[in-house]
């Protein structure tokens, strides 16, 4: 491969304007590592990059002249020819991966079907699948899913580790091949497609809406969501059985979720008068609370992470929390974690019709409580039915974790979208009296 390039402009304005770099100014700028993969007219390099905010993965295309359908990918122009974002090319995400497939090689990064897997042929559409979040993820022949971990860490990616020790289950897209730079750094995964795949937030969120309206609904979404609990209370006890569980550590959990208190506190003075509340909930009934558990998790299930498809609910991305280092995503965690989390996506949803509403009467406020009261309650049927938790036993510890979430969408809100904010400090406080 002939391919050669000594610097890659632009990449400091076009980095804050993508969804998954996490700041608005990505200070200087770095090429670490160019790794062409693609030769010819059409030319792309697999790039490593640091910022004042880390390493991050682009892959850049290359061409003299571009199609009008990439105009939007620019990154920046030299000597002639003209920087993209490659994964918007069909043709270069093709190729990414045609070289899993082939177990091909560019440079020091290997790509590798899993043992065992023969990849299906790449023909068809590459299209994006869903909003593109902390990493992107691209459906290749209607048959798979190329994603690329925009975030580069040092090691194994957990969602790569987790789909390995879930190869078996019914609730996980099947692992068909990695891409990994120096034998170690994962720079994206191809796993199996899920036909007719509904996304959890949007199953939600039409189910509301019939709640409200009092139309017919397609989907019996509170059977459904005892389904998946039993689903993610499965994918726990695989992880398990695979990886082993240990004593929860209540003192040291505690005292994590009463630093995170303070931070939140910092940002959101609001809370401030139920801040004796908050430690009483998050540290002292906490460190009283029943023994429990400690495995590996999910570490950032919500509605978004997981699809029903073919008659069943599967679970996405177990990269864990992305901002999170990865020592603090592989570590071990309740399962309760998973659970309050979605609990909390189902209390979001309610807060999404409440805050887009041209107009909120009464009766749709109650309509609203009953809906997030009726769907969590069957998840935690479903939940319960499948793993033996006992729900009033571990109630101290679950409210504590649904508390701990909600202070990070305050956090994230108050960042982000400053007029989400009443969503999270709604349930701050609706949790805080339901505790006391």
């Amino acid at each position: 491969m002939t391919t050669a390039i000594t610097g890659l402009p632009g990449l400091a304005e076009w980095l804050p304007r993508q969804r998954w770099f996490p700041a608005e100014d990505a200070g200087e700028v770095t090429v670490e590592r160019v790794e062409p993969f693609a030769d010819g007219p059409v030319r792309g390099v697999l790039a490593v990059v640091g910022t004042a905010h880390g390493r991050f993965h682009v892959p850049v295309g290359i061409r003299t002249d571009l199609p009008a359908g990439l105009a939007d990918a620019v990154i920046g122009a030299v000597d002639g020819e003209v920087h993209y974002d490659a994964l918007a090319d069909p043709e270069l995400v093709t190729r990414l991966y045609e070289l899993v497939a082939r177990a091909g090689a560019a440079g020091a990064v290997a790509f590798r079907p899993e043992p065992g897997v023969d990849l299906p042929e790449p023909a068809g559409d590459v299209r994006p699948m869903g909003v593109e979040q902390s990493n992107t993820s691209l459906v290749v022949g209607g048959h798979s899913v190329l994603k690329a971990f925009r975030r580069v860490w040092p090691g194994e990616n957990p969602d790569l580790t987790l789909h390995r020790v879930l190869r078996d289950s019914l609730y996980v897209p099947r692992l068909l091949g990695s891409i990994t730079l120096d034998g170690t750094d994962t720079l994206g995964l191809v796993e199996a497609f899920v036909d007719d795949g509904v996304e959890g937030w949007e199953a939600a969120r039409a189910d509301l809406g019939h709640t409200l309206t009092g139309t017919p609904r397609e989907l019996d979404l509170v059977g459904e969501l005892g389904r998946l609990g039993v689903a993610v209370a499965a994918v726990h006890a695989d992880l398990g059985r695979a990886l082993g569980a240990a004593p929860a550590d209540h003192e040291a959990l505690a005292d994590r979720f009463l630093i995170r208190l303070a931070e939140t506190l910092e940002v959101a003075p609001t809370l401030r008068p139920y801040a004796a509340a908050l430690r009483v909930a998050l540290g002292d009934r906490v460190r009283a609370a029943e023994p429990g558990e400690v495995q590996r998790v999910h570490g950032d299930l919500h509605l978004g992470q997981v699809l029903r498809g073919n008659g069943r609910w599967v679970l996405l991305d177990f990269e864990g929390e992305p901002a999170a280092p990865p020592a603090e995503r592989a570590r071990p965690d309740s399962p309760l974690r998973d659970v309050a989390g979605m609990l909390r996506s189902l209390d979001y949803v309610a807060g999404h019709h409440r805050l887009t509403a041209t107009y909120w009467s009464v009766e749709d406020e109650r309509r609203s409580r009953h809906w997030v009261h009726d769907t969590q309650r069957a998840f935690l049927a479903g939940y319960a039915s499948e793993s033996g938790l006992d729900l009033r036993a571990a109630s101290t510890v679950l409210r504590a974790y649904q508390l701990d979430k909600a202070l990070y969408e305050v956090r994230y809100e108050a960042a982000n979208r400053p007029g989400w904010l009443p969503v999270p400090l709604r349930a701050v406080r609706a949790l805080v009296a339901g505790s006391s």
